[in-house]
């Protein structure tokens, strides 16, 4: 069982930081061949971002829907998922992409990104284990200067 923090907490965001939300959809259910390896190309980088802290990947949120997978990933900076995104692994991934789908619409690939200035994100956490920003950056108990949505978004003790 994951560790529930128990009471209220907020994420305590150090600064700027960037929001990318990238996915698969399955358009075509019996074209395995096209999916499972769209599918499977993700585990790779995600264990590469996860091994080096270094890049600027702070955390990443799967979610499952029925035709789709997501991922919510939280970066240090927009420079540096762009600087990911033109690395090896990814072009690898990318190039394979386009040789075996291409445009023939079995598979739907997209991405989203956002970035966001400091001051401009809150969250609150009621026992819960870290997740999304909570887990990209750290908890902090909620004090007198964080108990509103409000007051997190203007406060620097958040």
């Amino acid at each position: 069982m994951k560790n529930i923090h128990k009471g209220r907490h907020v994420a305590a965001v150090e600064g700027d930081f960037v929001v990318f939300v990238i996915g698969m959809r399955v358009n075509k259910l019996l074209s395995f061949s096209k999916w499972i390896p769209v599918f499977k190309a993700m585990g790779p980088m995600i264990r590469e971002l996860y091994h080096n802290p270094d890049i600027g990947f702070l955390h990443a949120e799967f979610h499952f829907s029925w035709r789709r997978v997501t991922l919510i990933q939280y970066w240090k900076s927009f420079d540096q998922l762009e600087t990911y995104a033109h690395g090896k692994t990814h072009s690898v991934a990318w190039k394979a992409f386009n040789k075996k789908i291409g445009d023939d619409g079995s598979v739907g690939i997209f991405h989203e990104s956002y970035k966001i200035e400091k001051r401009s994100a809150e969250a609150i956490y009621n026992n819960m284990p870290r997740i999304g920003l909570g887990k990209a950056f750290s908890l902090a108990s909620v004090t007198k200067h964080t108990q509103s949505a409000r007051e997190r978004m203007k406060s620097d003790s958040s």
